[in-house]
């Protein structure tokens, strides 16, 4: 019996398995390897730090379908024909690697040893707890430092100043001049206007030259200025899981492999290995690579189940994958949200009404 081996428990790899026939998995092996048993819903991570309610991981023996063996371990490098993990190695026939991303630090110095970055589940719940007790022996508001205003950076400043309201100051460091480049310009505009209703100090067109003990260093008109932090959070991007770039087996830049329409890694067609979501650089028609998202990961996964009998069989699909966007909204907290679903750009509360009922459907798929 063939050996397909799944790995990571994010959404491109569940999005495969639960796109797979009854048929597929009752006539072949598959196994997913992981280094936790919950799926995290790592679109609420910024949820998690602030302590904010909602379903924020799911169990993935209320996930996974009858037959799929899982396997609790880290993945440390990936081997033609084996995976190599702490606990054992593990044979594949076929090989579906969704390990998810790491943060990116571009280089900027101090950003392991001082700033906090979003990356799972019980981290973020780690990262709340340091909070709470931080602001019980503090006879002061904390000062927060979020470094990015893109779209990680945003949620989280919205929740963090929901959450802790007149308890914390909170600043956003972006260098471009404006946050949230995703959305058009009279979004952003409006979600600027709303934090800083909140009271967060937006300050862009401060580029970060370093992250402190006790704060960052920035660059702004050409001055360096300290911005003091009790706590330094980093949004700014990030980068394939580190397993991609430990593995030689893989040609890899800043741990992402280039798959062609299929969603084989470039030089490894044919071999019966897939790289999905944010280990994947997929290209669009201009040749410009796809930003990772869960919205892409998700879609992936998808087309990979759908068309997986054929790969078993050794005969390609009859289409190549083709992303589909399905709108971007950014929560600002929980009481507003912006959103752009095609040429529609909603606000307020029927933005947010639209995101929760995203995360239910995501929910919902899963325990199906």
């Amino acid at each position: 019996m063939q050996e397909v081996l799944v790995l990571g428990a994010g959404y491109a790899s569940l999005a495969f398995i639960k796109s797979l026939s009854k048929e597929v998995l009752q006539a072949y092996s598959f196994t997913l390897v992981s280094q936790s048993y919950q799926h995290s819903v790592q679109v609420l991570l910024h949820d998690v730090v602030a302590g904010l309610p909602g379903c924020h991981a799911l169990s993935l023996t209320e996930i996974l379908p009858q037959g799929v063996r899982f396997i609790q371990d880290e993945v440390l490098e990936i081997k033609e024909g084996v995976v190599v993990g702490q606990q054992q190695e593990h044979p594949y026939t076929h090989l579906v690697v969704g390990l998810g991303f790491a943060s990116e630090s571009f280089g900027v110095a101090g950003v392991k040893e001082h700033a906090h970055t979003l990356s799972h589940y019980k981290q973020c719940q780690d990262l709340h707890q340091q909070l709470q007790k931080a602001l019980q022996a503090s006879p002061k508001p904390l000062e927060i430092v979020v470094c990015g205003a893109g779209f990680s950076g945003i949620e989280l400043v919205g929740a963090l100043a929901d959450a802790f309201k007149d308890k914390v100051r909170i600043t956003c460091v972006e260098a471009m001049s404006g946050i949230l480049p995703m959305f058009v310009p009279k979004l952003a505009q409006k979600a600027h206007k709303y934090l800083q209703s909140l009271g967060v100090r937006l300050q862009v067109g401060a580029k970060i030259l370093e992250c402190l003990e006790n704060g960052v260093l920035v660059e702004i008109n050409g001055q360096k200025e300290q911005i003091g932090a009790d706590f330094v959070f980093w949004t700014c991007g990030v980068r394939g899981s580190p397993v991609i770039e430990n593995s030689p087996f893989f040609k890899s830049a800043r741990s992402r492999v280039e798959v062609n329409g299929f969603l084989e890694p470039v030089g490894l067609e044919k071999r019966g290995v897939f790289v999905l979501g944010d280990c994947a650089l997929l290209k669009d028609a201009q040749n410009r690579p796809y930003p990772p998202t869960a919205q892409l990961a998700s879609q992936m996964g998808a087309y990979l189940g759908a068309h997986f009998k054929s790969v078993l069989v050794n005969k390609p699909p009859k289409n190549s994958f083709i992303y589909k966007p399905k709108g971007t909204i950014c929560s600002l907290g929980t009481h507003y949200a912006i959103g752009q679903i095609g040429g529609l750009c909603v606000t307020g509360k029927p933005a947010l009404w639209l995101k929760k009922t995203i995360e239910w459907w995501h929910r919902r798929v899963l325990k199906l």
